[in-house]
Formats: structure tokens, sequence, C-alpha cells
């Protein structure tokens, strides 16, 4: 079974790109590139995750066999060209849209991985919270920002979250369209309020590489040269 096989999975895998894809883009305008260059930063996005999801699980990679996918992604980074001071007027929008790709994604690779023989329920919470997450990271990689599954953001949970609601749903033995819609509501739903309240979670006691660290404090001084003391 491919996403295009289940007419539900491939409109909300199509959104979930486009939500990427508008993520991605918004993403680059700070960086002034040209249209290319934002072109390759959200067919990064968009298709990072999905591209993830297939290969971990054996399947024909989606956006190599079906045209629209491509397209979705050329349309977001057009409207994006046209429209960019509405689209990044607020600054977190790309955010937001980013929320709704990570929703998607995350559920649909639940969905397709349940579905896979043999697969335990540990693997679908793994593969779909990485495929979740993949577009996003690959994203901030590529662009040099700070990736926010490594920042104190409530970024990966939602997916966690949003991946075990869909599996405790299918084993109480509810219908699959309500736990597929369900996992996107869960993940999407945290994520934007973890955006919009600032939600976190708590740091690791001790890993704060501060001033009060004595490791960062003796490396930083060891490599500047300012602080190191002359000899005759």
């Amino acid at each position: 079974m491919t996403v295009s096989d289940t007419p539900i999975l491939y409109w909300v895998d199509l959104a979930g790109v486009a939500g990427f894809a508008l993520s991605g883009a918004l993403r680059a305008v700070d960086r002034r590139p040209d249209f290319v260059g934002m072109l390759i930063l959200a067919c990064c996005t968009a298709m990072g995750g999905g591209a993830v999801r297939d290969v971990l699980l054996g399947r024909e990679v989606a956006f190599l066999r079906n045209g629209a996918y491509p397209v979705v992604v050329l349309l977001a980074v057009i409207a994006v060209c046209l429209f960019p001071a509405t689209l990044v007027r607020r600054t977190r929008v790309f955010e937001y849209f980013d929320a709704i790709g990570l929703g998607v994604f995350t559920a649909v690779t639940a969905s397709l991985t349940w579905r896979t023989p043999g697969v335990s329920a540990a693997s679908v919470l793994m593969v779909a919270t990485a495929a979740g997450c993949a577009g996003g990271v690959l994203r901030d990689l590529l662009i040099d920002k700070p990736t926010l599954i490594l920042s104190n953001e409530l970024y990966v949970t939602p997916a966690i979250i949003g991946a075990a609601a869909f599996i405790s749903l299918e084993r109480l033995g509810a219908h699959a369209d309500a736990a597929f819609i369900a996992s996107i509501v869960v993940t999407t739903t945290l994520r934007t309020c973890a955006i919009r309240f600032g939600w976190r979670l708590p740091l690791v006691p001790g890993a704060h590489l501060g001033e009060t660290n004595p490791m960062a404090a003796a490396e930083r001084t060891s490599t500047d040269p300012s602080t190191r003391s002359e000899h005759p």
C-alpha cells in the first residue's frame, strides 16, 4: 500500500507537503535568496520527511512517481515570492506552517507503518517521530539555523504524543480514520500551543553550558587568545 492508494492519506499528505514547503520558503526569506535557492530549501523541507518515511518502510518514494508533490512545493514558493510582506508580517508564521507539516507527516507515517506487516508498536512510534521531524531538521541544517529539536522547544514531544495517540486508538478498536485524524489534531495542537504559549520541557540538570559550567569555561579559555596570559 502506498500513500496514493488511500485518498484521505494522499490529500492530507499533500497538505503536509504544502505546510512544510511554506515553512521552508519562509525560513529562507531573511537570507534574501533567489527563487531557485528558495525552491531548493522548500523541496528539502517538504519532501525530506516523506523520503525518510518511504525509505525506512521500503516503499516507493511518493514524490518520485507523483507529479503533484513538486507542483505543490512550486506553488508554495511562488506564493511566498509574490506575497512576502503578507506572509512574513508575523515573525512566527513559518512555525505554524511547520506545525501543520509535523502533524500531518507524523500521522501519515504512523498510519502507513501500522499497516506494515511485522512492525511493532514501538517501531511505529519511532518511525513516525523520525519522519515527522526530518523535514524541519533538514531545513534548519541547510540554512545554518539552530534546529528546533536541539533547542529548548516542544517539538519532538508533540510528534511522539501524536503517534502514541494513533497507536492507542487503533489498539482500542477505533476506526482507522478517527485514529488518523486524532493523531494530526493532537500533534498540531500541542505544537501550536507550544509556539503560542512558550511551553518548554524542563532542562536536564547541569546540562546548560553557560558561564557556570567549568568544562565550557575551560574550553573557551584555551581557545580564546585574549584570555591567555603572556609570559616573557
